[in-house]
């Protein structure tokens, strides 16, 4: 189905990237979105829950307005609360008192990245841990409440949306279904 190269623009701190790119052939990374996007291009933005992803979405529709080729899926990783899951009180306990904030530019950025008619996939997940947890998908609309989530686990979701169909045009949560610490 894939052609093209995996573009990674990642500013975290974790491995999530690395790991990323270890499992899915032809990823390439770069840490802001000064990138020249070839075809068959998918492009996968990593970003930190506390970036300001309202101005990095603008820099992204300026990329989108100069590129040759577009992406043929956009895939964003972004927090709880932006799809009726959360309560500001649950993002809270994981991301601290900015989690209002969070909140809206997150959702500023996929109302963008959904204008842009380009297929995508949101992935809105818990902090991260390296300790291996159980996973489950949900959709928009349903509680996310659990503990911490592996980031093994979610390399593997990624290798789900990045190679194939699935959550194409969706926002979809990734929970530790064993619950655990909140």
């Amino acid at each position: 189905m894939h052609v093209g190269r995996v573009v990674l623009v990642d500013s975290r701190e974790d491995e999530l990237a690395l790991k990323i790119m270890k499992k899915v052939p032809d990823a390439v990374v770069s840490t802001n979105f000064r990138v020249q996007f070839q075809s068959g291009d998918i492009l996968c933005w990593l970003p930190k829950p506390s970036d300001y992803v309202d101005d990095e979405v603008q820099e992204l529709a300026d990329l989108i307005d100069q590129s040759t080729f577009l992406p043929i899926k956009i895939i964003m990783l972004s927090v709880p609360g932006t799809a009726d899951d959360a309560s500001l009180e649950q993002v809270e306990k994981w991301y601290g008192k900015d989690a209002r904030s969070m909140i809206m530019t997150h959702q500023y950025a996929i109302k963008m990245i959904d204008e842009f008619e380009i297929p995508y996939t949101i992935v809105r997940v818990p902090p991260l841990t390296s300790a291996n947890t159980s996973v489950s998908v949900v959709g928009e609309g349903q509680p996310m409440t659990s503990g911490k989530l592996g980031i093994n686990q979610l390399v593997s979701v990624f290798q789900t949306v990045l190679e194939t169909n699935r959550y194409l045009n969706q926002s979809i949560g990734i929970v530790n279904s064993e619950g655990g610490q909140q």
